[in-house]
Protein backbone atom coordinates (compact mmCIF):
# COMPACT_ATOMS: atom_id res chain seq x y z
CA UNK A 1 0.00 0.00 0.00
CA UNK A 2 0.97 3.66 -0.46
CA UNK A 3 1.81 6.25 2.26
CA UNK A 4 -1.67 8.01 1.80
CA UNK A 5 -3.12 4.28 2.55
CA UNK A 6 -1.20 3.49 5.25
CA UNK A 7 -1.82 7.00 6.71
CA UNK A 8 -5.42 6.21 6.71
CA UNK A 9 -5.49 2.63 8.21
CA UNK A 10 -2.26 3.73 10.76
CA UNK A 11 -4.34 6.86 12.20
CA UNK A 12 -1.31 9.03 11.02
CA UNK A 13 -0.52 11.50 8.41
CA UNK A 14 1.79 11.18 5.82
CA UNK A 15 4.10 13.33 7.04
CA UNK A 16 4.18 12.05 10.48
CA UNK A 17 4.95 8.66 8.69
CA UNK A 18 7.88 9.85 6.69
CA UNK A 19 9.12 11.61 10.19
CA UNK A 20 8.72 8.23 11.87
CA UNK A 21 10.99 6.77 8.80
CA UNK A 22 13.12 9.69 9.23
CA UNK A 23 14.13 8.87 12.60
CA UNK A 24 14.22 4.86 12.50
CA UNK A 25 11.52 4.25 14.27
CA UNK A 26 10.52 2.44 11.07
CA UNK A 27 13.15 0.99 9.08
CA UNK A 28 13.15 -0.15 5.81
CA UNK A 29 10.57 0.68 3.80
CA UNK A 30 10.40 -0.50 0.85
CA UNK A 31 10.14 1.61 -2.24
CA UNK A 32 8.82 1.39 -5.58
CA UNK A 33 11.17 2.15 -8.80
CA UNK A 34 10.37 5.35 -8.86
CA UNK A 35 10.56 5.88 -5.02
CA UNK A 36 7.37 5.70 -3.45
CA UNK A 37 7.46 4.26 -0.12
CA UNK A 38 5.44 0.72 -0.36
CA UNK A 39 3.93 0.00 3.63
CA UNK A 40 3.32 -3.52 4.03
CA UNK A 41 0.74 -5.21 7.22
CA UNK A 42 4.18 -5.09 9.16
CA UNK A 43 4.77 -1.63 8.75
CA UNK A 44 0.86 -0.97 9.46
CA UNK A 45 1.28 -2.50 12.88
CA UNK A 46 4.33 -0.92 13.62
CA UNK A 47 2.63 2.61 12.80
CA UNK A 48 -0.20 1.70 15.17
CA UNK A 49 1.33 0.36 17.53
CA UNK A 50 3.78 4.06 17.53
CA UNK A 51 0.15 6.28 17.14
CA UNK A 52 -1.02 4.34 20.32
CA UNK A 53 1.99 4.69 22.15
CA UNK A 54 2.02 8.61 21.84
CA UNK A 55 -1.59 8.54 22.82
CA UNK A 56 -0.41 7.14 25.90
CA UNK A 57 2.05 9.75 26.27
CA UNK A 58 5.30 7.73 25.97
CA UNK A 59 8.20 9.94 24.18
CA UNK A 60 9.97 8.72 21.00
CA UNK A 61 13.32 7.80 22.84
CA UNK A 62 10.57 5.11 24.99
CA UNK A 63 8.48 4.35 21.54
CA UNK A 64 12.10 3.06 20.15
CA UNK A 65 12.99 1.33 23.82
CA UNK A 66 9.52 -0.42 23.04
CA UNK A 67 10.14 -1.45 19.51
CA UNK A 68 13.28 -3.06 20.36
CA UNK A 69 11.69 -4.88 22.67
CA UNK A 70 8.74 -5.71 20.83
CA UNK A 71 10.80 -7.09 18.00
CA UNK A 72 13.89 -8.66 20.90
CA UNK A 73 12.28 -12.19 21.58
CA UNK A 74 14.71 -13.24 23.75
CA UNK A 75 13.88 -9.76 26.08
CA UNK A 76 12.35 -10.93 29.59
CA UNK A 77 9.34 -9.29 30.73
CA UNK A 78 10.47 -7.42 33.58
CA UNK A 79 12.53 -4.83 31.18
CA UNK A 80 8.82 -4.63 29.75
CA UNK A 81 6.99 -3.90 32.58
CA UNK A 82 10.33 -1.78 34.06
CA UNK A 83 10.19 0.74 30.89
CA UNK A 84 6.33 1.15 31.64
CA UNK A 85 6.43 1.77 35.22
CA UNK A 86 9.03 4.82 34.56
CA UNK A 87 6.54 6.07 32.12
Amino acid sequence: MNISQAAKVSGLTPRMIRHYEKIGLLPGTLRTAAGYRIFDEQDVHTLRFIQRARSLGFSIEQIGQLLALWQDRERSSAVVKQLARQH
